[in-house]
Order: C-alpha cells, then structure tokens, then sequence
C-alpha cells in the first residue's frame, strides 16, 4: 500500500490526474457523521469548481470503463453548469410569463362535435348557405313591473335595432319590432316579466366567441330597473370559460400553499420542499408556452389551460419527490453530493423518465378522438410530461448541486420534535443535516402490511375486488349527455336564460331541428312538390308538433298554413332548402328527442339531407366517441404491455397491471355517476346542478390521464420491487422491501397530486370538477386498494412466475430491456462478497459485486485558508463504491477517512 501526502499538498505539487480508489463506509460508521459535515462546508466552498470529468481516452487506471448513459451526461451536465442551468431556467420562467398572459386569447372555444359529423356539417351548411337560419343567441329582457312598461318597451325595441344592425349578426326576431321585422308575440313569458331578442351569429366558433364577448360587454346589463343578460349555447360556452379562468386563479390560490405544507411533511426542511416547487413553476410556465406555440398549428381548446396547470404541477412535484428521495438515500450510503446525484440520475431519474413516457402514450390516445376538445389534451399531456421531465431531470439536479448540505438545514420535524421532547435528542442516526437514517415508522408499517395481506392473499385480494365492484355498480345505468348549460351553477348567467327559455316561453328555440337539403332548387315546381310531400310525412311522426318550410306549414301530416311571408329564410343563397322541424318535447336532449331524431334519419327522403340540433349531435358525438375508443384502449394497453415488459422482463406483471388499473378506474367512474349523476353527496364535494346524466367527454378525459397517474406508480413500485428481487431471489420479501421503501414516497407523492387536483375539484363547472374529483377518487382507491392490498396479493399469489417470459421474449428483454440503473442497481444494496483489489474500470471483480465508477473534480487546485488556487490543469479524484467490509467480517484496511469514504490507495496518472 504506498504511502501519500495531503491530497492538497499533491495536487499542487503535481498537477496530474490521482486516482482514488474508495471504500463506502457504509451506514454503520457513524463516526464519521460530523466530518462529514465538515466535508459538506468544505464542497460548499468550492462548489463552483466541482463537477464531472470524463475527459478523452481513459488512461491506464482507467481502461474499461463503461461509456456513460444519457442520464449520466445530465447529471455531468447539471453538475458542471449548475449555475448557469439555474440562471436560463429563471430567464425562461420571465421571459415565457408575458407571452402565457395572452394564451386564453389564442385558444380555441368549443370543439365537442367531430367536423366530420353530418351535424355538424348541417349547422356549417347553415352558417354559409342560410342567413336566416335558426337563432343561437338570445337576450332576455327582464323587468319587475312588466316587460310592457314604457322603459322596458323602449330598451327592447332600441336594442332590437341595435342588434340588427351588428355585423355578423343574421336571423334577428324579437317581441319588439326593429329594423325589416315584426314584433313576435311568441317571445313573451308566460308571467309577463322576461321577453327575447333572439338572432344568429356566424363564422367560426372562435369569430363567434370574439363577437359574443363585444356584444355582451357592450348591452349586457344586470343593475336595478331592467335586466338586459344573454342566453343559448354560444353563451354557455363564453360563461364557462370565463369561469374556467376565475376557477383556475381561485384554485390556485388554495393549493399552493397546501402542496407546500405536504411537501414539508415529506421532506421535513424549507428548501427542500421549495425546490418541487421550483419545478412545478418551471413546468407550468413552459407548458403554457409550449401549449400557446401549439395553438398556432392546431387547433387547442381553451379547457387544456386547466389540465395543463393541474397535471403540471403534479407531475412536477411527483418526479421531484422520486428523485429527492433517492438522492437523499445515495447522500446516506456516503456518497459525495455529485457522486449521489449521478447515481440518483442512473437509477430514480431513468425511472421518471420512463414514467413520464407512459404518462405521455397514455394520453398521446386522445389524438384518435376526432372531437378536438379531447385531441387537445392529448397535446397538452405531451407537452407537460416533456417539460416536467426536463425540468425534474435537469433544474432540480442543478438546483441540488448549487444547495450542497444546505438542503438539510432548518429541520423543522426535527425543531419539533425536540420541542416536544423538551430538548432532547431523538434517537436514531442522522446525516449531518438531520436527515434520518434508516427506514422510516411509515416504510416499517407498508412492509408490515404487505407481508399480512401475502400471508392471507385471497381474503385480503377478495375483499378489495369486492369494493371496488361495489364502486363501479352504478355504471349499469350511466346516462351520458352533452355539455350544455347545466355545466355551468344555477345562478350563471347564460344558465339563468336557458333554464326560463325552456319553462317560462311557449316556444323552445332550443328544441328547433333543422333539416338541410343542400343543392336543392325549391323554386323548381318539381323540386318544391318532393319537398312538400317529404315535409307532410315528417310531420305525421310521433313527437314532431311542426315543420315550417319553404312550401309551407305541416302538422300531422297535412299542410296548415299557405307559404309564410318569410319564406325566403328557408332557401339558400346558392340554392338548397332547410326545414325547421318543432318537437313536442321542451327538452332538447330528452330520450324521446333523440328518439324523434333517430326517426327522422330513418325516414325515406328524396334529396340528401343533414339533420341539425343539440340531439343530432349528442348522437353523432356519442357514435364517434364510442367508434375512437377500441383503438384508443388498444393503444393505451400496447404501449403499457410494451414498457412494463421492457422494464420487469415479466409478461404477467403488465397484464396484472392493465387488469388491476382499469378496475380501478371503472370503480372511479361508478363512483363519479352515483355522486354528479345521482346527485349523492353533493354536500361533500361541492355545489353543482344534478342534471341526471354526465357530460359524456369528462370520462373518457379523466380514464387515460388516472391511467397513465396509475401507470406512474406502477413503474416506481415495480422497479424497487424488481431491484430486490435481483438482489436477494425472493419474491415476497423482494414486495415487502419494495412496498415499504416506495409505500412512504407513494403516500407523499398522492398527497400532493390530491392537493393539487383542489385547483379543478373547487371549479364551479361541472364538468371541471368532475374530472378533478375523479382523478382524486382514482388516486385514493389506487393508494389504497391497489397498491396497498391487490399488488402483494396478486404477486403472493403468482410466486415466481411473476418473473415468467419466454425464451424469446426473455431474449429480447435482455437486449432492450429498461432497467433503473441496470443489474448495477440490484448489486448496490446486496450484501458484499469476498474483498478483493478495487477494479479501476468500475466492473465487477472476481467473487465481489459490481462497483460504481465515480470521477469527482475539484477545480485548479484545492486553494488553502487565504491563498489564491494555483493556476494549472485541473486534477481529478477517482470514486469506487466499495463494500464496506470483508468476506470474513473484518474491515478493509483504510489509511484515512475523507467524506464518509474510506481510502485504502492512491494512483498517480498522466494528466
């Protein structure tokens, strides 16, 4: 063993490389805990020298070496521009926060009907061919003495003017007259109080919401005297997005400082609960850049801002945690920070990614939806895994080289437990920022509970499949429906108009189905004559009250009325025809109105025609829904198959996994329809109208994000469970130590998701809430039941076999496989083997496990008290993680301790 000076005194007076080969003390030396310490104030002094060398050809100490990973060159790179990665992440959050100030105004409104659909094509054809198609939008008038009061009389009929003459405006009734029209005696309520200016705007639903929202600012008025608010579905949709805006700002508000309450519960000091935070701010901010950017190449619907805030944040803090923790635990095995954090990169941070990866696919689903209200979620889930990985793998790692010990400083569960204790020292082994060492109370009692639930795995796996069924019984009578005004509270404005537009008026305009005969020329005898007769059948339907046309008006199956005076509203500027089609059901998405509409597509016509109308597009809507999900499932199951095979090498753990999740998830959505379909529980999770149906795109939205939530700790879970398994070859044990080192973390990581979805269960849209509620209802049952009791039940169950492939497939796992750190991981935590000379290339040497390479640099020279650090190339100190003791209980011999390692030689190298 050759003898050798102060490291310092050496690299002064050769500046060439020295290579170190290094022994873990491991977590029994706890002597070296205060000069650990010390080592730490000593890195944070020279913290701006640090970093990673690999620098060309290794040399003759170094021959072997394994290339470095994707994630090893992070962490190089985190280390090395710690700073300056820190100081663009800071630019980016300033400069990107003006540009996210506008993205509500390059969003698009709308997009739940398929453009595809023939109804949709009916109102396009309506837009572009009829001015005088039906009304979208109405302005109800009220006042307290009467709507015939001379005020009332004189604002209704200055208003109907004033609309009429709006540009884009078209098909203007009302009960005043104005302009070209008659007063319409129609358009008065029941009571005497309220009456309508009802009208059409056209364009697209983007031009549409620009001239609503002018329109509105400009005439709605809701002080004393008379009332002046708007209604219809262009309506409904401007109330619920400037909700969605309020909502998101008021959520915000609320969870904020909740996550950061969770977040130091788990990690006990300030800085580190702040530094998920940094994260979360990090991955929102460049989400919503990104999501804006996106919007000028497709269209985005301005719902994703809310996803987007939510599940980045979320997603920010998850894989924050993963990685705190593991780095925190590397920092506990003696690791040097730089040296942690690469092995944290190696193995926690190849699991976010992965993680993130499946997230990603199983949103990346809704792209097969043609409804670009759902497509823009699959947009906007890429986008925030990217970024949330990006930031995770890269800021945080930054952030974490730039803190150094500090992290651990102002320990607040340890302030209070000491002062619960009246000052005295809790026990238990610390690092020197008063971390605890060892597994916690939380990670003892997962483990407890995993090995009780495999030593009786069919009661307890029993009784959970058994709840969660019970959960998703309601589904056998889910109704779903359309987004319309009941989204919205009782007291919103559009809703206020739509709810007396249906009950209070003897005409429902929403109850209006227009028929489109495109190409038709009514004017033509002929034509006119297949025209009457194919009006005078529809009109002997059952539930149909009347068909106004160009020929005329028909009811039960004769023509009532000669050709009305506004007949021409009924004939197209470039030839073609529609018929107005008057239900007798005030509801417009009522079964006996979709059943109406079912008949009328059935009925022989002469021409071809598009049928129109809130039915006709519940109907389309639902077909293509129903018609995109088989391959949106089989793409989620494929991806899911692929990854997890990848990952364990197991063929039955993915399809374990896909079973348990997506009883998971149906138990979630029974859930969801006995609360907002049945109107249960209404006063726990908030006020919201019980319309007795659910709006049908909020399921199917929150299925692939819970999926892919679900998916995400199915990944950290197995690939603790799988590092122990390689380890020790035992399956139950291998789940029990798995379980209790994620079980914790798990806990933490769902507290945080659950705190976060506050910003969308506190919405006052329904629909909104819904799905915030959902994914919290999935994350707890999964929590709960899943991980907790199925996941140890079913692998106590399968035994080894969890571990089963064939040969083929066990081929190609070996050749693609994704491994948290690779086998390197398992031998890690094993129990060492016969000592044996340290191998200078990190590879596993004769009867002893693998060793980690580790190349640390301290900068030009480690500079004494006073003196400035010589000028010269820069050496670089070689790391080994090492067992900690003999094959035969005895200690390696060490001729000194530097930062919890024990050196036991020293190389010199050409620099």
């Amino acid at each position: 063993m050759p003898s050798f000076a102060d490291p310092a005194q050496q690299r002064e007076s050769r500046p060439d490389r020295v290579t170190y080969a290094a022994l873990s003390h491991g977590r029994d030396e706890g002597s070296h805990g205060r000069d650990e310490g010390s080592h730490g104030r000593d890195e944070g002094s020279h913290g701006r020298d640090e970093g990673w060398a690999d620098r060309g050809p290794a040399s003759a100490g170094s021959t072997g070496a394994p290339p470095r990973s994707l994630f090893t060159m992070v962490a190089d790179a985190a280390v090395v521009y710690r700073g300056r990665v820190l100081a663009a992440a800071c630019l980016l959050v300033v400069v990107l926060l003006p540009w996210n100030a506008g993205i509500y105004d390059q969003l698009a409104t709308g997009g739940f009907y398929a453009p595809g659909d023939p109804s949709t094509r009916a109102e396009r054809l309506l837009d572009e061919e009829f001015p005088d198609a039906p009304p979208d939008v109405a302005i109800m008038l009220t006042s307290a003495p009467g709507i015939d009061g001379p005020i009332a009389a004189r604002l209704g009929r200055e208003l109907t003017g004033r609309i009429a003459a709006e540009p884009g405006v078209t098909s203007v009734l009302s009960y005043w007259p104005g302009g070209p029209n008659e007063a319409s005696p129609l358009l008065r309520a029941k009571d005497g109080r309220s009456a309508l200016i009802v009208f059409r705007l056209t364009g697209s639903e983007d031009r549409i919401q620009h001239r609503l929202n002018a329109l509105h600012d400009r005439y709605a008025h809701d002080g004393p005297g008379v009332q002046v608010r708007f209604g219809g579905a262009p309506a409904v949709m401007r109330d619920v997005t400037e909700r969605s805006r309020v909502d998101l700002a008021h959520g915000e508000q609320i969870s904020a400082p909740l996550v950061f309450l969770v977040l130091l519960y788990a990690f006990g000091t300030v800085l580190a609960a702040l530094l998920p935070v940094l994260v979360g701010v990090v991955s929102v901010v460049s989400s919503l850049a990104l999501l804006r950017l996106a919007a000028t190449l497709t269209d985005v619907s301005v719902f994703s801002v809310n996803l987007t805030t939510a599940l980045g944040f979320g997603l920010a803090v998850d894989y924050s945690l993963f990685i705190l923790r593991r780095f925190r635990d590397e920092r506990d095995r003696g690791l040097l920070p730089a040296a942690a954090l690469r092995r944290t990169l190696e193995t926690a941070g190849r699991t976010v990614f992965f993680s993130g990866v499946t997230v990603a696919l199983s949103l990346t689903a809704a792209l097969v939806f043609p409804i670009y209200y759902l497509r823009s979620f699959a947009f906007a889930g890429i986008i925030v895994v990217v970024a949330s990985e990006v930031a995770a793998l890269l800021v945080l790692p930054a952030a974490l080289m730039v803190l150094g010990d500090r992290i651990e400083r102002g320990n607040v569960r340890l302030a209070l437990s000491r002062l619960r204790r009246s000052g005295s020292r809790p026990s238990g082994r610390r690092r020197s920022g008063g971390h605890r060492v060892g597994a916690s109370a939380a990670g003892r009692g997962w483990s407890a509970l995993a090995r009780r639930v495999m030593r009786h795995p069919v009661f307890f796996g029993g009784v959970a499949i058994f709840v969660l069924v019970l959960c998703a019984a309601p589904l056998r009578h889910l109704d779903l429906a359309l987004a319309d005004d009941t989204v919205l509270p009782a007291t919103a404005e559009a809703h206020v108009v739509n709810d007396a537009m249906r009950e209070d008026f003897v005409v429902c305009l929403s109850c209006q189905i227009p028929i489109v005969v495109p190409g038709v020329d009514a004017r033509d005898p002929g034509s006119a004559e297949k025209l009457t007769d194919y009006a005078t059948r529809l009109s002997a339907l059952p539930g149909v009250a009347r068909i106004d046309t160009v020929t005329g008006s028909f009811l039960r199956g004769e023509r009532v009325g000669v050709v009305p005076k506004t007949a021409m509203r009924y004939v197209g500027t470039h030839r073609g025809a529609w018929l107005s089609v008057w239900q007798t059901d005030r509801s417009p998405l009522s079964e006996s109105a979709k059943d109406l509409v079912r008949r009328l597509r059935a009925a022989p016509a002469p021409f071809g025609v598009l049928i129109g109308g809130l039915a006709p597009h519940f109907l389309d809507t639902s077909h293509s829904i129903k018609r995109s999900l088989p391959p949106a499932f089989a793409v989620v199951m494929t991806a899911t198959f692929i990854l997890l095979f990848l990952f364990t090498g197991s063929v039955l753990l993915p399809l374990k996994a896909m079973f348990l999740n997506t009883l998971n998830l149906a138990a979630t959505v029974g859930l969801l329809a006995f609360v907002f379909q049945d109107g249960h529980l209404t006063g726990l999770v908030g006020d919201f109208q019980v319309s007795g149906t659910l709006e049908m795109t909020s399921p199917v939205l929150m299925f692939f994000i819970a999926f892919g939530l679900s998916m995400d700790y199915e990944i950290f879970l197995l690939a603790r469970i799988r590092e122990e398994y390689l380890r020790t070859g035992d399956n139950r044990d291998s789940v029990a130590r798995g379980l209790g080192t994620t079980g914790p973390l798990i806990t933490s990581v769902a507290l945080a998701l659950i705190v976060v979805m506050v910003a969308l269960s506190a919405s006052d849209i329904s629909m909104i809430k819904l799905v915030g509620i959902g994914l919290t209802v999935s994350i707890v049952l999964d929590v709960t039941l899943v991980r907790a009791i199925l996941v140890p039940a079913f692998m106590a169950l399968a035994g080894d076999y969890n571990w089963w492939a064939p040969e083929p497939l066990r081929r190609l796992h070996a050749r693609f496989s994704l491994r948290e750190g690779g086998d390197e991981a398992a031998s890690h935590a094993g129990d060492p083997g016969p000592g044996g000379p340290p191998d200078p290339g990190g590879h596993s040497d004769p009867g002893n496990r693998m060793t980690t390479k580790i190349i640390y640099r301290r900068g030009r020279g480690e500079p004494t008290r006073g003196a400035r650090p010589p000028v010269g190339p820069a050496p670089t100190w070689h790391y080994y993680l090492r067992p900690r003791r003999r094959a035969d209980g005895g200690p390696l011999p060490a001729m000194m301790g530097i930062r919890g390692f024990a050196l036991d030689d020293i190389r010199v190298e050409s620099a």
